[in-house]
């Protein structure tokens, strides 16, 4: 090829590039995303508590982003759902008394969800399983440092013959609850009859030594709860369209696990507000036209239930449903800086996910855009999954094909390499094209799922997430 070719080549790609990317609907909705809208909604947000279903701070999350949607002259319905046990963690103590060098060896340790409340006690600590046979009365008076997982039947066992406590330790996992503790919980009901806490690996560590070396541990807690029934509230808010079928965008609005919940998942809600923000503040200035298509902003009360409620009241119209995409966890990534478009291997998904995959391929690597995106096969475990013909068939709903996908920046807490779908390699992609690694965060469900170490570290995973799904809606709902 002649090097005149070569270079009228080189600029017929670059215009056409630069064309994609400076498209004036799609370049002004990006200019409008604010990272400090984000982060200050996030840090809102863990500030009123961990925003579980039917909790207090559940019901002021649910007000706090009414009166949000509000602001920016959204029409809003709060949507009170069924009653479910809910657990109110309002305070606990855990400290080492004995030995006294090791008093301030608590800090990031939490109280799992569903334990009893108790007064302050004090109990000698002992290692579950002991290294000599243990007879059951001199469990009595005892708490016990443990293994995860726990099992109810050990919980049971333990409970009959007298232990006070249970202190469990964090899974070691490359990378993750090292000096944090991941946060268990135990079996929802109000009749648990003692409390569980959740240690770091490491302080679980230094007490299993010491206790190795017989050397006496002595250790205090307390804990008061509420563990009542309660309603989980949902946030919706609409931007009318031309037509009444509708694209979702949603988040589930609880922490998940009972803890800050920084990450998973005020990232996610804080991704649905500000699109919300960006894309009704075009349309009111007349910089977008109304969309042919509604767009209703959702943010669940509490994870799966409400999506479930939700599915169960819509039922006869689901088929109005052009598409879910629901933000999960877009505040971090332990290892990659990745925007993930879940789920290709659900045939009816393909026209969103390829709306996706084109956004990502176009724009990455651009200033202000992600550096690398891609599609990835099911992994389960968030709420567009609900809406999925499977889900709806154990619900005893019509099997209804809702395209319906999660986009985020790391799930779980383990990074995990898995074969990418066939016909389903992206261009933004930096890895292997028949395989995608998907990114973890190290605070995954853990008591350090702060904004201070995630979302405030990472502040532009967010700011990638709203770009992303806002240029995907002005292709779709426009």
């Amino acid at each position: 090829m002649s090097t005149l070719s070569t270079r009228s080549l080189f600029l017929i790609t670059l215009l056409v590039h630069v064309g994609i990317a400076q498209d004036p609907m799609e370049k002004e909705l990006s200019a409008r995303v604010s990272q400090t809208r984000l982060l200050s909604t996030v840090r809102e947000l863990v500030k009123i508590g961990t925003r579980m279903g039917g909790t207090p701070s559940g019901d002021k999350s649910a007000r706090y982003l009414e009166q949000r949607f509000k602001r920016i002259a959204l029409p809003v319905e709060v949507v009170e759902e069924p009653p479910k046990l809910a657990f109110n963690n309002q305070s606990w103590s855990l400290r080492v008394e004995q030995p006294r060098e090791l008093r301030n060896l608590i800090k990031h340790e939490w109280l799992g969800g569903f334990s009893p409340s108790v007064p302050l006690t004090q109990a000698p600590l002992e290692v579950w399983p002991p290294s000599d046979e243990l007879e059951d009365d001199s469990i009595r008076g005892k708490a016990f440092l443990i293994e995860s997982p726990l099992s109810q039947r050990l919980y049971n066992r333990l409970v009959e013959h007298g232990a006070t406590a249970l202190l469990l330790s964090s899974p070691l996992l490359e990378g993750a609850y090292s000096e944090w503790a991941f946060i268990a919980d135990l079996r929802p009901a109000r009749d648990n009859a003692i409390p569980l806490y959740n240690l770091s690996f490491n302080n679980a560590s230094v007490l299993r030594k010491m206790l190795e070396d017989d050397i006496p541990v002595t250790v205090s807690f307390s804990s008061k709860v509420t563990i009542e029934r309660g309603s989980p509230k949902t946030v919706v808010a609409t931007m009318e369209g031309e037509s009444d079928s509708c694209y979702i965008v949603c988040a589930h609005g609880d922490s998940d696990s009972g803890g800050p919940g920084a990450d998973d998942n005020a990232s996610g809600v804080s991704g649905v507000l500000e699109l919300a923000r960006v894309l009704n503040g075009m349309v009111s200035s007349g910089l977008l036209p109304k969309p042919a298509f509604t767009i209703k902003f959702i943010v669940w009360g509490s994870e799966i239930y409400s999506t479930e409620h939700y599915v169960r009241r819509h039922q006869d119209s689901l088929e109005k449903i052009l598409g879910v995409l629901n933000y999960d966890e877009i505040g971090t990534g332990a290892t990659r800086n990745c925007l993930y478009f879940e789920s290709n291997d659900i045939e009816h998904n393909e026209k969103l996910l390829r709306t996706l995959e084109r956004v990502g391929e176009e724009y990455v690597g651009r200033k202000g855009f992600w550096e690398e995106s891609t599609t990835n096969p099911s992994q389960g475990g968030t709420d567009s999954y609900v809406f999925l013909p499977d889900w709806l068939g154990r619900l005893n709903l019509p099997e209804v094909e809702v395209p319906s996908v999660t986009i985020y920046t790391g799930a779980w807490n383990e990074l995990k390499t898995i074969p990418q779908t066939e016909g389903w390699s992206s261009q933004a992609w930096k890895g292997h094209p028949d395989s995608v690694t998907v990114d973890y965060s190290a605070y995954y469900h853990s008591s350090l799922d702060t904004p201070a170490r995630t979302t405030e570290k990472e502040p532009f995973n967010m700011v990638w997430g709203v770009k992303a799904v806002g240029i995907a809606l002005l292709r779709l709902a426009w």
